[in-house]
């Protein structure tokens, strides 16, 4: 798919490229391997002469002043780790806005190339160089060796700061336009562009297919490479996107107010395990296994009320019973929050927090003293609130009224969200996308990812599978929890994309410590897997994918 940006000038490019290589042969192909394996003759010397190499502005798709490289070492083979000998580039691409952050990157480009990129997303707020050596989503966070990172496969693979590395304050990047729009996404393409422009220096040649994989924060970035970016990519996977950023802001902002906010709002531990246990107790069993999981969360939504853990006196709150201000607290997070104006994309509200279907609490309530400060909510919406929405170095977070910013907020959602569901160009171009849900993530709600599959399922119809498959993993949270989702996204991927077989009934592993590798069937939305009643409860062959319509 996605050649290169002035698909004429290719040939030209090339010969520039082996020029600023100092006349070194292009790599070959290794005419007792693989073909789709290159091998880099005279390494070494080839790396090396990347250094110091530019790459122009016109050679980047959106404005910048070019890009260098600073660094160019060939890294030995590491056995141990199933590493290959790779040329390991470090460089960047200068802001158009001379105060603007550069965008530091880095490359690993393997001696034995399969002819494949891998661009890795970023997480949080960026600002720390994403390496591009690490597994792709859905290998196990907890345990890599359920598969093996991308450079050891002999992918070519590059990730990056974002461009927002800034020395102020978490977030502060935002007060700068260019920082800001990197974040919202145009750093994927400044960062692919830079990244491709030497991948066809060192090779010689282009990869003949480039994709994206990245979570959470990085899944957003795929999606704003599929949306916006279409025609550069044959492959993507995004793993827990946010794709809704001021809703997200929104909804943390709503959840902390009501359970700090409000005297007696905060559950503590004890109470955070009162309503885990009561939530397990009534739903693990609905799918047919008690398990430690909740697969049917549908059907716990009916079979489970809070109103069951309400103090009979009606006022005070204990270890076996909450105060009708913690009820409210926890209802709050498992309602619906419909705004009072539209964002992007007619987006009118976000769905429930999984609170009440298994969620973990402590991403809203961990916080020993009580008083929200160390809350993972108030680290993700106070710097948005103050360098996002308000502008202002001096802003606060306290008392909030989002309603006093809605001109700002709905410019903030046409930058940042990436909830439009026209993927025309991408599809028509061949391209594939992989969604991976967790049930149980705190941060970014299934609700909210169930919602943009739906509006694409809307707009494609049955031809919507072509294209995209999305899956929900029972237990997954952002990232582990008590399902550590392993599964190999990337080869999956690449068989769809490459010789057109798609997915077919995956399997996820396990990979939590001490949950001796149990599978699961990983089933396609809205599906969930059930126990067939028989056979061990560890073992995805005794389950099957239950379930239909939409949430």
């Amino acid at each position: 798919m996605k050649r290169y940006l002035m698909a004429t000038a290719v040939t030209a490019l090339a010969a520039a490229g082996l020029g600023l290589l100092h006349g070194l042969a292009p790599a070959a192909a290794d005419p007792g391997a693989d073909r789709a394996r290159v091998i880099v003759p005279r390494a070494a010397a080839r790396c090396a002469a990347l250094e110091g190499v530019r790459v122009a502005a016109a050679d980047i798709g959106l404005p910048t002043r070019g890009g260098e490289i600073g660094s160019a070492t060939l890294t030995a083979a590491d056995p141990a780790r199933g590493r290959p000998e790779f040329c390991l580039v470090q460089g960047k691409v200068r802001g158009f806005d001379p105060t603007a952050p550069d965008i530091v990157l880095q490359l690993n480009l393997p001696t034995s190339w399969n002819r494949k990129s891998a661009q890795f997303g970023g997480a949080g707020f960026n600002g720390t160089v994403v390496t591009g050596l690490d597994v792709a989503p859905g290998l196990g966070s907890t345990d890599p060796a359920q598969g093996q990172p991308p450079i050891n496969r002999g992918y070519a693979t590059f990730g990056s700061d974002g461009g927002t590395a800034v020395s102020g304050p978490t977030g502060s990047f935002a007060l700068n336009g260019e920082a800001l729009a990197n974040w919202s996404g145009e750093s994927v393409k400044r960062t692919r562009d830079a990244a491709i422009e030497i991948v066809h220096r060192y090779y010689g040649k282009q990869p003949d297919k480039q994709y994206y994989v990245g979570a959470s924060k990085g899944g957003h970035e795929g999606l704003v490479a599929a949306q916006r970016y279409g025609d550069d990519y044959d492959g993507i996977i995004a793993y827990y996107p946010a794709v809704a950023n001021q809703a997200m802001v929104l909804a943390y902002y709503r959840m902390w107010e009501q359970a700090y906010g409000r005297p007696g709002g905060y559950l503590d531990p004890a109470e955070q395990r009162l309503v885990s246990d009561a939530v397990y107790g009534t739903c693990d069993g609905l799918d047919g296994a008690v398990d430690g999981l909740i697969s049917n969360v549908r059907g716990c939504d009916t079979a489970f009320s809070v109103e069951s853990l309400r103090c009979q006196d009606g006022t005070t709150g204990s270890d076996d019973c909450l105060s009708p201000t913690q009820i409210e607290t926890l209802r709050t997070a498992a309602s619906r929050y419909g705004f009072a104006f539209p964002m992007a994309n007619g987006v009118t509200g976000i769905g429930a927090f999984p609170v009440l279907r298994g969620g973990d609490l402590a991403p809203l309530l961990l916080d020993g003293e009580g008083n929200g400060e160390a809350s993972v909510y108030r680290a993700l919406f106070d710097p948005e609130i103050r360098y996002f929405i308000q502008q202002d170095a001096d802003g606060s977070s306290a008392d909030f009224d989002y309603r006093k910013y809605e001109k700002r907020i709905k410019e903030l959602s046409r930058l940042l969200d990436t909830t439009d569901p026209d993927l025309d160009g991408f599809a028509r171009d061949g391209g594939k996308l992989i969604i991976v849900q967790g049930t149980t993530d705190m941060l970014v709600p299934q609700t909210l990812t169930d919602a943009y599959y739906e509006a694409l399922a809307d707009r494609y119809g049955p031809s919507i599978r072509r294209f995209v498959r999305y899956y929900v993993q029972p237990g997954y949270a952002h990232g582990p929890g008590r399902f550590d989702l392993a599964w190999d996204s990337l080869s999956a991927l690449d068989a769809w994309a490459s010789r057109g077989k798609p997915p077919t009934g995956p399997v996820a592993t396990d990979a939590t410590s001490g949950a001796g590798h149990r599978t699961r069937p990983l089933c396609e939305y809205p599906r969930w897997p059930k126990y067939r009643g028989r056979g061990d409860v560890g073992e995805a062959a005794n389950f099957t994918c239950a379930g239909g319509g939409r949430h």
